[in-house]
């Protein structure tokens, strides 16, 4: 005797639930991209409040460089080229991937200064994965700098600083896409970065 799909009887509780579990499984999806949505929202309306102010300038400040092999004090000064200024501790996850992101990106930042600047000793600096084989220069800066100057107190926050010395775009970069959509902002594009994902 042969079986047939037709000839399968399921439970009523068991084809009722199959369809409840598929519309809340619905239902959880949309709460999902409803709530990444409002993070986005939220990231953006805290990188507004975050850090200096658009168009103010930017303070030139001292910094200790911790892996370009200077045991001198190093400045930095925002003006006279564009300056790609990122906040990030390495004990912070995200700055991690931003870094990691910000060194694939600095081939097109040539003409641009970048500096990532930390609160944390050398050593732990050394043994962080993205901070450790990073090119890009990073470099110590006293614990309240940050919030001092450029009143900013979440990391990895980034800076873009035009050729005149003021703010010209600012917020959270957690990865590429976040760099390149601080970089893009405003009227005037200081580089191009079209990544090509493969």
């Amino acid at each position: 005797m042969q079986l047939t799909f037709a000839d399968i009887t399921l439970p009523v509780w068991l084809v009722v639930g199959q369809w409840v579990l598929l519309f809340a499984l619905g239902l959880l999806i949309i709460i999902m991209y409803r709530q990444i949505a409002l993070l986005e929202l939220l990231k953006d309306a805290g990188s507004e409040r975050e850090g200096l102010p658009l168009g103010e300038k930017a303070p030139s400040f001292d910094y200790m460089p911790i892996n370009s092999g200077a045991n001198v004090p190093a400045h930095f000064e925002p003006e006279g080229k564009w300056s790609f200024l990122l906040f990030a501790d390495p004990t912070c996850a995200s700055c991690q991937s931003a870094l990691l992101a910000l060194d694939r990106l600095l081939p097109k930042l040539e003409s641009t200064q970048v500096l990532v600047a930390t609160t944390a000793e050398p050593a732990l600096v050394a043994a962080t994965d993205g901070f450790r084989d990073a090119s890009v220069e990073i470099g110590r800066i006293p614990m309240d700098l940050s919030t001092r100057l450029y009143r900013t107190n979440v990391t990895p926050f980034g800076h873009l600083i035009n050729p005149e010395g003021a703010i010209h775009a600012k917020g959270i970069v957690t990865d590429e896409s976040s760099i390149r959509k601080l970089v893009r902002q405003g009227d005037r594009k200081p580089v191009n970065v079209e990544f090509i994902v493969s």
